[in-house]
């Protein structure tokens, strides 16, 4: 929080990405109400939720892309423009007859809007490195990514009131989206002067113009193998992720048959269980000043993975409801001291010409435990049942926990050693 009301260059910086989060937000969830109105409803659902995660895979590129960029700023401004422009079309083309065809042009679009963002976001991080001295890089990455997760919880949920409150109209809501990243660019448009008078601290780190996209990769590949501490980061990540990326998921399936972990209803249950991970990672992002500010890296993956084996025992042996909500919250709570002090060691450790590849692809990395988990767990909890899911995911958890143990030991974690 000192930071961005201290850094006024950083503090706009995170406005234009906030009220990105906004129009990113907003619409996801008003896009799968307006896939639920379709004739194929079914198959427009299906489509959506799995769209979602498509720009993620493009971030290597676009982070590549955005690294190789001159006039920065003025790209940032560019890409904020597009966004508007694509939900100015959304807003029109809505208006038609909803045909398979024209779903797919809207879908089209949300995910070129998702991709713009990601592009403005990765052309922003070499200046976040400028502006935050190093020393306060975690606090303001965790100020960052704690707004952004309450953003995503008040939006979602204004989203799906406001759909309602204006009768359905999905074209008036494309304008309002619009409207958001119209804002977003004059948010930074107000101190573009200043902003981009940091792009003369670039120029000589920018990539060479005959530097290819696969060359890069493989240096920036070179870089996570060349730190110890890099290494195990993205290791680990990844087992997180194959645990937790279908935990949601499995708990859903194991909560219609035991309506001892109900409070009160099902959807009831449901909400509250999403709530609860989401307010823990926002107050993990949050407070950088309690006690996990020194305890190092490993320990709080041990204690990630260790929760996992607690959460399959809290809903197989123990059915505690409040238990599931505790545990579910001390994995966000966890989560949140994670991410912002991967997100600082990148961008203090990483050259600034390299840092919007390197993002994308640590992203694309993380993400390959997430079918590997769904295909274990919620495949075996269909073809033989949730019990059998949850004693895997125990059994993987605790494994993982003791792996974490030994092998970290050799590991010098820089965060806290400073």
């Amino acid at each position: 929080m000192n930071v961005y009301l201290k850094n006024r260059n950083y503090r706009t910086l995170t406005n234009a990405s906030l009220l990105n989060a906004i129009g990113n937000s907003l619409y996801n969830i008003v896009f799968i109400v307006y896939a639920s109105t379709l004739s194929f409803n079914t198959l427009a659902i299906s489509l959506a939720s799995a769209t979602i995660f498509i720009p993620s895979f493009f971030q290597p590129f676009i982070g590549h892309i955005a690294d190789k960029t001159k006039n920065k700023f003025k790209w940032v401004i560019i890409s904020r423009i597009g966004q508007v422009i694509l939900f100015l079309s959304l807003a029109r083309l809505i208006l038609l007859e909803g045909t398979l065809s024209l779903f797919l042009i809207l879908l089209l679009i949300n995910v070129l809007g998702d991709c713009l963002g990601m592009f403005s976001g990765a052309l922003q991080l070499p200046f976040i490195k400028l502006l935050v001295p190093e020393d306060d890089l975690v606090e303001a990455m965790g100020f960052q990514n704690g707004l952004n997760t309450l953003i995503q919880l008040i939006f979602q949920g204004v989203g799906a009131l406001a759909i309602v409150k204006l009768n359905y109209n999905f074209s008036l809501f494309g304008l309002i989206n619009s409207f958001t990243f119209l804002l977003a660019a004059l948010v930074i448009i107000t101190q573009y002067n200043v902003l981009s008078s940091l792009e003369k601290q670039l120029t000589t780190h920018s990539f060479p113009a005959t530097s290819s996209f696969k060359k890069d990769f493989k240096e920036t590949i070179q870089i996570f193998m060349s730190n110890p501490f890099l290494k195990m980061l993205i290791s680990y990540a990844v087992l997180i992720n194959l645990l937790f990326s279908s935990s949601e998921g499995l708990i859903n399936i194991s909560l219609l048959k035991r309506e001892v972990l109900w409070f009160g209803n099902l959807p009831n249950t449901i909400a509250l269980i999403s709530i609860s991970t989401s307010v823990g990672l926002l107050l993990g992002s949050l407070l950088t000043m309690d006690f996990f500010k020194h305890i190092k890296t490993n320990s709080i993956i041990s204690l990630v993975l260790g929760n996992a084996f607690l959460l399959s025992i809290s809903i197989v042996v123990i059915q505690s409801k409040l238990l599931l909500i505790l545990l579910l919250f001390t994995f966000g709570y966890l989560l949140g001291k994670l991410n912002p002090r991967l997100s600082a060691y990148m961008i203090s450790e990483v050259p600034e010409k390299k840092l919007g590849l390197t993002s994308g692809i640590f992203n694309v990395l993380v993400m390959a435990g997430t079918p590997l988990g769904q295909l274990i767990f919620l495949g075996s909890a269909n073809l033989v049942n949730d019990v059998i899911s949850w004693a895997l995911f125990g059994f993987l958890g605790i494994l993982f926990f003791f792996l974490a143990i030994t092998t970290s030991k050799n590991v010098v974690d820089p965060i806290t050693a400073k």
